[in-house]
Formats: structure tokens, sequence, C-alpha cells
């Protein structure tokens, strides 16, 4: 193919991963015909851009002259049109909130595709990595599949493996999975416009989806493993909660005590001068920094001490 392929691309610019995987297309022998963000309500990420002090792949594109639209709804007849005028040969979309349907799909001339992070079929849907930390994976990565109506269930044509580790967050974990897969881009490119691609269907052993993440699933029940918690609060640092002496606090970093005793879930086994151990459904649980909701971080040592809470309180 002589001419440079013609791409649209979409993602969401307050998504570090959409940010990433839209840079290294500036560097490939393509024309960028245009760039779809999900609209300001549906923004929200796991692991936001916001604070990068980097320009998002939107206001690089208008600085660059290329169409930007944020439909509402991409799957509208107006808007079908108005891409199909485009005469994209690919879309690409990374971290994009909205399913494509059949009309829109059928725009591309050669493909559309799609950068997942998770080893598909596993992880399906939303936040993968989130979900595949929370569940205690020891593999993640990212898959390139082809899209279909269905949410992640495309063949696959690259994927690339990451090893998880006890201390990943979401955001330390996605770095390692873009680091390892950011030159696929230029790899899709490539092979797309040689028509070499590799289509591997996916199998149905093994597959599984997720979906949104809530304030719900950011809530401390003690009566699970302290493991489980570490992993939550890990994972998550600053957004854990649990209510105690009636406010919300947040959690920021956990350590599993070996605890074979007679305590309750949620009770208080220990007071240090900065942490504190409390009782789970299997071990213990030392803490030491929380924050309540509307003030300022500090030990939960110091939070106990405030609201009289001794060794026998529930937290």
């Amino acid at each position: 193919m002589s001419a440079n392929l013609r791409i649209i691309f979409f993602g969401n610019s307050q998504s570090v991963f959409s940010n990433r995987f839209f840079n290294p297309l500036l560097d490939t022998p393509c024309d960028l015909a245009g760039v779809v963000d999900v609209p300001p309500a549906k923004r929200q990420s796991t692991n936001p851009w916001t604070g990068s002090g980097k320009p998002s792949f939107v206001d690089t594109s208008r600085e660059r002259g290329t169409p930007v639209f944020e439909p509402s709804n991409p799957n509208t007849p107006d808007f079908e049109e108005t891409l199909a005028g485009l005469s994209p040969d690919l879309f690409l979309a990374a971290g994009y909130m909205f399913l494509l349907k059949p009309a829109l799909l059928s725009i591309p001339r050669l493909l559309a595709v799609n950068l997942h992070a998770s080893l598909l079929p596993a992880y399906r849907g939303k936040h993968p990595v989130f979900w595949a930390l929370r569940n205690g994976e020891r593999q993640a990565g990212l898959s390139a599949h082809v899209m279909d109506p269905h949410f992640d269930t495309g063949e696959v044509l690259y994927q690339v493996r990451v090893r998880t580790r006890k201390q990943d967050t979401v955001s330390s974990l996605y770095e390692r999975i873009i680091n390892k897969s950011v030159s696929l881009v230029p790899r899709l490119v490539t092979d797309v416009a040689k028509g070499s691609l590799p289509r591997i269907p996916q199998p149905q052993a093994g597959a599984s989806y997720f979906s949104s993440v809530s304030d719900a699933d950011f809530q401390l029940d003690l009566t699970r493993p302290a493991e489980s918690l570490r992993r939550w609060i890990q994972t998550s640092p600053g957004e854990c909660w649990r209510m105690v002496a009636g406010r919300r606090v947040y959690f920021f970093n956990a350590k599993v005590e070996p605890y074979s005793g007679t305590a309750v879930p949620g009770e208080l086994i220990r007071l240090g001068r900065y942490s504190a151990t409390l009782a789970t459904g299997q071990d213990a649980l030392t803490v030491r920094w929380v924050r309540p909701d509307g003030e300022d971080k500090r030990s939960l040592a110091a939070f106990c001490a405030k609201f009289g809470l001794k060794v026998g309180s529930i937290l």
C-alpha cells in the first residue's frame, strides 16, 4: 500500500492508558483522520492522566488541526455519517468506554482494533488491571484484538504478558504493561498496511467479564482474609475505606500479621506508637496511615487515640 493509512483514534483523554498509546501514532506513517474522546461524565479512570503536566491526545490533536469529537453516544446515524466522511482505513481504540455497534464498525475500510489491558479472554470489560490485582492474579498484560459488536470478544492480534508484583498498585502495573506493549502501535500500523496480521479466535475457556468500579467496591469488609484486604489497599492506596467512629476513614497501607487468637474481625488487638493491628477473617492487618474524610492524613494510632479507641475496641 503506497498511501498512508487513515486512522481514527478512540480513547479517554483523562486516562494514562489512552494517552500513552496515542503518542506513538504520531511517529508512524499514518494520517490521523480524527480522534474521538468519551464525554466528560465518562472520563473517570483508575489510572488518571490528570496531573501529568503533559497535553492529552485531544489537546495535541487540536494543536495539529485534527478533528476532535466527543459524542455522548457514538452509535447514532449522524455520527456514523461524520466518521464515514473521513474515509478511515483503521479504527484504533485504547481505553474508549463505549461499545461500537456494527454500523460504526463497518466504516473503516480495513479493520477496527482495540487495545485491552488483559490477557483475553480473561477480564473482558472495564478496568481490567484493577480487577486483576484485586483478584490476586499472578499475570496480567495486554491484548490487541479485532473489535466486534461485543465487549472484547474479537480475534486476538497480539498479546503481551507481564508478571504482577505483591507491591503493585493499579498505576505501577499499568506502567509496566504500557512500557512493554506500546511498541505494538507501530507494529500494528505496519502489519495492517501489509495485510499480514495474525488473527487468533479467542477460546471460550477462561473467559471472564468485569464491569465498572463503584464506591462500594472500596468498602473494607474486615471479615475477609487479611491478605485480601492488604491487596485491596495496596492496589488503590487512599481509596479503600471503612466507617470508624462515625466517619469514613481511608486506608493507605497495610501489612499482614499471623494471628490465631479469638478476637472478632475489626477488633483492635494491638496499638503501637504509629500503627494499629486489627483482627480480620483470617490473620490480622497492621495499618499505619489513614485519612479521615475531609481531614489530613495521620497515623491510625493517632486516630484511635483521638477517638478513645483502645485494644478490644471494634473499628
